[in-house]
């Protein structure tokens, strides 16, 4: 390894992942003047850190990361930073993998909901990632949004640092609306106004609504809507709560009975019916928005609607990816150090306005600049009515079951009920180590 450089390894990407980001063209400075708040003094040991991003390759994240990573060198040159990319998607089984066979990075990229799966495993009777509390100071902790921050706990240990979160939200072809002479969509809109104007956008090849209705990520807003809820106060399962079914019939009705989505859509075909023009309304992220936009489509970004009886937001779950240190580390405290800088604001802001990925840190609220980008300030409302998901093992766990339950709903919309009760039972003896 190269002093002072950064080594690239591109391991595993065998499948297309969801990426908490996008490509944006809005030129911002890089962190190269920013990274004085990282040094860490006058060390003069050679301190070598392995770090492993789950950014994609040839991104704008991949190249606000390795800025950063530069920056931090440029201020520490007693540090040289090694940066490995690997998939988002299997972040979590390829560290444990790593960790339990002692060979785990000092810092990884994880999502709060990764945490749960990683956080009770145990070599020898150590966890894999180490305890950040005895690290942080006040000053430190107080940088991060509350929710975001306690999302990154498993138990009292805080697992990450949150430099970033995304949720699903309503994005729309404005030339798709006008042509049909439709009002656009705003946050005052319900689930009938969605149905209804899905309604009058579908027309020829043109699907008013693209949404994968048997995918379960896709579901929790609207389960919220009608009332239902994935846990408990209690953290206990309950796929089956009042008005989960509903939910899941109404949605799979989007396609089977209101015929306002395509047939089979998936996540990939959603994506490329939007682009296409071939759907007017989406539910997607942020991570998306300069794709679509790269596409030349004139798109709009509103809340997701709520129930018109139960007055309920269609609420999505919000997700926050950070950055962990190893338990296992000859180099906590360099580790920290460097964590701190990826998810300082400084970072977090370059990320914000040159990828469209949403902060965490609680200044960056109120930057002028953040909060006067229409797409930037959409989503982060958004995110303040979303739930966060738990960071648990049951939310590591709940896509089986669900996965499962979707599929038999879809063939026969009767057995909701039956289904998302079974789903929860499966829940339940998995996180018991039943199954």
């Amino acid at each position: 390894m190269r002093s002072g450089a950064t080594a690239i390894l591109v391991v595993l990407i065998l499948f297309a992942a969801p990426l908490a980001g996008c490509l944006s063209n809005s030129p911002v400075s890089t962190v190269d003047d920013l990274a004085d708040d990282a040094s860490m003094g006058d060390a003069t040991e050679a301190i070598e850190l392995v770090v492993w991003a789950s950014f994609a390759l040839e991104s704008k994240e991949e190249e606000a990361f390795l800025d950063a990573v530069k920056s931090f060198e440029a201020a520490n040159p007693n540090i040289a930073v090694e940066a490995t990319l690997i998939p988002y998607t299997n972040a979590d089984q390829l560290y444990m993998t790593a960790a339990q066979g002692g060979e785990a990075p000092d810092l990884v990229r994880l999502s709060s909901d990764q945490l749960g799966k990683i956080g009770e495993v145990r070599v020898n009777g150590y966890p894999l990632l180490e305890d950040l509390r005895p690290h942080l100071t006040p000053t430190e902790r107080a940088i991060y949004d509350t929710r975001a921050l306690q999302a990154m706990r498993y138990g009292d240990d805080l697992l990450g640092l949150p430099a970033s979160q995304d949720c699903l939200s309503l994005i729309f072809n404005k030339r798709l609306f006008d042509q049909q002479g439709i009002e656009y969509p705003d946050e005052n809109w319900t689930l009938d106004d969605l149905v209804e104007a899905a309604e009058n956008l579908t027309n020829g090849d043109v699907q008013g609504l693209a949404i994968p209705v048997k995918n379960a990520y896709w579901w929790f807003p609207f389960q919220t809507a009608f009332g239902g809820q994935l846990f408990d106060e209690n953290g206990t399962p309950s796929l089956n709560s009042n008005g989960s079914a509903e939910a899941m019939q109404w949605m799979i009705g989007l396609e089977k009975e209101n015929g306002v989505v395509a047939k089979g859509t998936q996540i990939e075909s959603m994506k490329t019916q939007f682009m296409a023009s071939k759907a007017a309304i989406i539910v997607d992220g942020p991570w998306n928005w300069a794709t679509y936009e790269a596409s030349r489509l004139d798109i709009g970004q509103t809340l997701l609607p709520k129930h018109p009886n139960t007055g309920l937001p269609a609420s999505p779950l919000v997700t926050y990816k950070g950055w962990s240190v190893s338990e296992s580390s000859s180099e906590k405290e360099a580790a920290v150090e460097l964590a701190l800088w990826l998810s300082s604001p400084e970072v977090q802001r370059v990320f914000a306005l040159d990828t469209y990925t949403m902060p965490t840190a609680i200044a960056l609220y109120e930057d002028s600049n953040i909060s006067e980008d229409a797409v930037l300030a959409g989503f982060l409302a958004q995110a303040q009515v979303a739930t966060p998901a738990p960071t648990t093992k049951g939310m590591s766990q709940v896509y089986g079951p669900l996965g499962t339950a979707f599929e038999r709903t879809y063939a026969d919309p009767d057995i909701a009920e039956t289904a998302l009760r079974e789903a929860n039972d499966e829940l339940i003896s998995l996180i018991a180590g039943d199954l």
